[in-house]
């Protein structure tokens, strides 16, 4: 018999391919997961003519997910709206508005304990981040479960973020001996309604719907919004593989912390999200799809493509 998988059934097996690739190590699982070139989006009313909208850079320092090109889908949608894009290869924002950071993490990273990995940045450039963002600059960071955005905690933290650095599981699949990962946040289940990403002040329809692929927990900075709150039954497991180490590693209560937050920071902007499949749309061995060319993922977007204008201070009057 053939036919579509029910999500429940998706949800597993996008879980069981994210196990076994993952079992390699992180660094190959990015090389094993990539783009879908297939997927696309069509933007009927963008904000800005063709090319005309503001620069978007996206950095590969430590970045296996911008050097695989999993973060085309993401610059196709930044396109769509009349952005800019390129590929730097620092922190060095330059002439662009929006500074992308996805899954920085550094080769060494078994040589650290899971919740307390190497800073993918320096000292120095941390302050250049954190000042150019106050003097108006935009900052995305995508920083995913252990280990893949651990790189960034030390950045996130210069703005108040506090990352567990582990994953977020649901605790009533992990009494059952299996880690369910996958999070719908939606008006009333986690999906802030009250912020201009989610509202529809940027000119974009309010926002129904946001799924995440998993990810990791955090803490927001004081002042910030929490766009997407982990709900009451899930935990953050502190461990680098949540399947091997579902019943063997310290967890935490997760609900009530971020999965998503942003907030002004002086002049400029910041936005943190603990999950980057949810931003792209890829493609994994055994086709095994993720990110907006899935049903559960195929509204989120919408999300995104607001979250870009938001963070660039977009008016639709404008």
């Amino acid at each position: 018999m053939t036919g579509r998988l029910r999500p429940s059934a998706r949800t597993s097996v996008l879980a069981l391919a994210c196990a076994l690739i993952l079992a390699v190590s992180p660094a190959s699982a990015q090389r094993a997961q990539g783009r879908d070139p297939s997927w696309s989006f069509e933007n009927a009313e963008p904000a800005w003519t063709a090319g005309a909208g503001p620069l978007v850079a996206f950095s590969r320092r430590h970045s296996g997910f911008v050097a695989n090109r999993s973060h085309e889908p993401l610059a196709q949608l930044a396109a769509s709206d009349g952005m800019r894009t390129t590929v730097i290869d620092g922190v060095e924002p330059g002439e662009a508005k929006v500074l992308v950071l996805i899954n920085n993490y550094r080769p060494d990273w078994r040589e650290f304990p899971a919740m307390d990995p190497p800073s993918a940045f320096s000292d120095a450039e941390i302050d250049r981040v954190r000042n150019w963002v106050e003097g108006g600059g935009a900052l995305l960071i995508l920083a995913d479960h252990a280990p893949l955005g651990g790189g960034a905690s030390k950045l996130a933290a210069a703005f108040g973020f506090t990352f567990l650095n582990g994953h977020v599981a649901e605790d009533r699949s992990a009494e059952a001996g299996y880690a369910h990962v996958n999070l719908d946040f939606r008006p009333g289940s986690g999906l802030a309604t009250n912020h201009p990403v989610t509202d529809g002040a940027t000119g974009r329809k309010p926002i129904q719907k946001f799924h995440a692929f998993g990810g990791q927990a955090f803490i927001p900075a004081a002042g910030a919004t929490t766009l997407l709150a982990i709900p009451q039954g899930w935990s953050a497991i502190l461990a680098f593989d949540v399947h091997r180490n579902l019943g063997s590693e310290l967890k935490i209560d997760a609900s009530g912390m971020a999965q998503g937050a942003a907030m002004e920071f002086g002049k400029g902007r910041v936005a943190i999200f603990g999950e980057a499949g949810g931003f792209s749309a890829q493609l994994m061995p055994g086709d095994v799809r993720m990110g907006f060319n899935t049903a559960e993922g195929a509204e989120n977007p919408e999300f995104v493509v607001a979250l870009l204008r938001w963070l660039v201070d977009y008016r639709p009057s404008d």
